[in-house]
């Protein structure tokens, strides 16, 4: 889930760049200077697509085993090599005033939306950091399956009084595989996975499969599983009571 898509809507904060590329950091450079709304529009397209992205200084990328961060509230000067990223949309959703502009960018892991802001100021003139930052969709959840912060302290406050069970906050494992391939298997097969044990795939075309499936049994999530050479590896396995035999009857289903 967390390698899939990501959607967010910030505000960029235009005529300061700070050094933690947000409003927590320390000015680093002001301008006078504040772009038009057609310049923003013109400069959103070289900000789509596959580009080549410098993290901030502040970020949790790892120089030489220690987090980049740490190097920077240390007084190091850390220098942050570029990698690809990939954003899907990048959108100018609305502009409240002149020092403020909203925007929508839909991407891919690995991309730092406090960098957009940065990079956008430096090639607008007028400098930039993020104001205001809000994830709205990662993998297939969306705002809808929020939860708000009042409403889990309330849910905490009734489970500790036993009125009431975090569980009934949270949603089925399988909604967050839903990019993932299924694969049901028999009882048989699933105690197999269950020992950690590969199980031989059956039918013709089961060699030329291969990726990420997760497996299920009785219509109930068992494990993750890689396929390959024809075999289902079990990489994760969920611990399920009756549902898997090692031997006997149900070995035979």
């Amino acid at each position: 889930m967390m390698d899939g898509r990501k959607r967010y809507r910030f505000t960029v904060c235009w005529g300061e760049e700070r050094d933690t590329d947000d409003t927590e950091g320390r000015v680093v450079h002001t301008s006078t200077e504040r772009p038009a709304v057609e310049a923003i529009r013109a400069l959103l397209p070289q900000f789509t697509g596959r580009i080549e992205q410098t993290p901030p200084r502040y970020s949790a990328i790892k120089i030489q085993g220690e987090r980049a961060y740490d190097l920077a509230r240390d007084g190091e000067v850390v220098e942050l090599q570029p990698r690809p990223v990939e954003i899907h949309e990048l959108t100018l959703v609305d502009q409240p005033d002149a020092d403020h502009s909203v925007f929508e960018a839909e991407c891919g892991k690995g991309t730092y939306v406090r960098a957009l802001a940065r990079d956008m100021g430096r090639i607008l003139g007028c400098y930039g950091h993020i104001s205001a930052l809000r994830r709205t969709l990662v993998g297939p959840f969306t705002e809808n399956d929020m939860i708000p912060l009042e409403q889990l302290e309330a849910l905490c406050n009734r489970a500790a009084s036993g009125e009431g069970s975090l569980a009934d906050a949270l949603l089925p494992v399988e909604t967050a595989l839903d990019d993932i391939p299924a694969l049901a298997v028999t009882r048989a097969d699933a105690a197999r996975l269950h020992r950690g044990q590969a199980v031989l795939l059956r039918g013709r075309d089961a060699p030329q499969s291969s990726g990420t499936v997760y497996v299920t049994v009785a219509g109930r999530l068992l494990a993750l599983a890689e396929i390959g050479n024809g075999e289902l590896i079990p990489k994760r396995v969920f611990n399920l009571t009756g549902l898997t035999a090692s031997s006997g009857r149900n070995e035979r289903d």
